[in-house]
């Protein structure tokens, strides 16, 4: 572990906006600096990227920290932070040209942070040029994602540990997460080849953020009504219900349901824009600048938005239809609120979601994939089903000591009455 200066720490704290550190993240610093393997488990928006971006800027020292990052949007958010305040940080993927690409290799053994996907790992001209670099750390970001992965996606997050075990040097690990259960934990550990790693897992609760769950049924009076129409009028209530303050985000379970709910909404004077893994790079990129930039107020989406984006006055969460899993709802929620201001989750599901997910669960990956896919499902269909606090049910699942009963799910508020 490489010297580090704490004037220089002070300045990059400076540098990035942050006047104090919290008491967590200077527990985690505290093993950085020591050289130990990190599993940092912390809820959406709580600062996790600041544990290893400031060791990486503070090191004194041709130290290079490597963070395997999922998605190319995720990457350029973090790098133009991280250059604003004059970190040296770059992304490697295949947006860069050919000169682009040399000129990052050519750098690299003067460089704070590289980020990149998984599958740039093995490319020959990345490996020669880590040669002359000492890789300080390897950092996995959304390490979640890893026991969710099977060789029919995304093949190379299986070869990261073969990558860790190929280099010369073994370097620090560090983990990052905000929903991991105890299995998975265990799963990444073993796959990274983590050294008896600390563990550092902190509550998933966040008290400013209130969630309401409810069933999409037709009026007896309108029997035969399309369930999506009625969802849809329910999703515009909730907008009505929102004063215009921060942003919005609609999730939806499929591209189809994504674009028919935007038309639909536009057509009803509510400015959207929408965001599906099927659109272009570049109309993804347009829209997820309007978005941070806060020109577009209402995203409708798929869950391939939202990952690693840091916009802390997110108001109102939507499902206009249940996530796939447990995992995957908490994620997305865990975009509302970062300000530490109060915010709303409403998830709308209909009676034949679950047996939907179930199929789609069915087909994905082999045996094991669909097993965990499916222990996920129900573990979401718990929530929907249990009459106790919904924060309860979220601890539960993840193995946390239960809280108090948070007052204000809709759970909690249906005893009240």
């Amino acid at each position: 572990m490489l010297l580090h200066s704490t004037a220089a720490t002070a300045g990059i704290l400076k540098n990035l906006g942050v006047d104090n550190l919290y008491d967590w993240q200077k527990e985690v610093l505290h093993e950085i600096y020591r050289g130990s393997d990190i599993f940092l488990q912390q809820a959406t928006g709580g600062g996790k990227s600041l544990v290893y971006q400031l060791p990486a800027a503070a090191e004194v020292g041709r130290a290079l920290t490597i963070v395997i990052s999922p998605l190319k949007a995720l990457q350029a958010d973090q790098v133009a932070k991280l250059k604003k305040s004059g970190i040296r940080a770059v992304a490697l993927n295949g947006d860069l040209s050919d000169a682009e690409r040399r000129r990052v290799l050519t750098d690299l053994p003067d460089t704070a942070l590289l980020y990149l996907a998984p599958e740039q790992l093995w490319a020959d001209d990345l490996r020669g040029a880590l040669c002359r670099c000492h890789i300080e750390r390897v950092v996995l970001d959304e390490a979640h994602i890893l026991p969710q992965v099977e060789l029919s996606f995304r093949k190379a997050y299986a070869a990261i540990g073969e990558f860790l075990s190929s280099l010369p040097v073994r370097p620090q690990i560090v983990a990052c997460s905000a929903t991991t259960t105890r299995r998975e934990r265990k799963w990444i550990i073993q796959s990274l080849g983590m050294i008896e790693p600390v563990f550092f897992i902190y509550p998933m609760r966040r008290d400013n953020v209130h969630i309401e769950v409810k069933k999409i049924e037709c009026p007896p009076k309108e029997r035969g009504t399309d369930l999506e129409s009625v969802m849809f009028h329910c999703v515009e209530r909730e907008l009505r219900r929102w004063n215009g303050e921060g942003a919005v985000i609609i999730y939806c379970p499929t591209v189809r349901r994504v674009k028919k709910l935007c038309k639909w909404l536009n057509g009803r004077d509510w400015a959207t824009i929408r965001y599906t893994g099927k659109m272009s790079t570049k109309k993804r990129m347009q829209g997820q600048t309007a978005f941070l930039s806060g020109t577009a107020q209402i995203v409708v989406a798929t869950n391939a938005f939202g990952l690693g984006i840091d916009k802390s006055d997110v108001r109102l969460v939507i499902h206009a239809g249940l996530p796939l899993t447990l995992s995957g709802y908490v994620q997305e929620i865990g975009r509302v609120g970062r300000d530490g201001k109060r915010g709303r989750c409403v998830l709308f599901y209909t009676g034949g979601d679950i047996k939907q997910n179930e199929r789609i669960l069915k087909k994905a990956g082999n045996e094991k994939a669909q097993k965990r896919g499916l222990r996920g499902l129900y573990a979401l269909q718990k929530v929907l089903k249990s009459n106790k606090c919904i924060w309860h049910e979220v601890e539960r699942y993840y193995g946390q000591k239960k809280g108090k009963r948070c007052g204000h799910c809709s759970h909690c508020l249906a005893k009240q009455t």
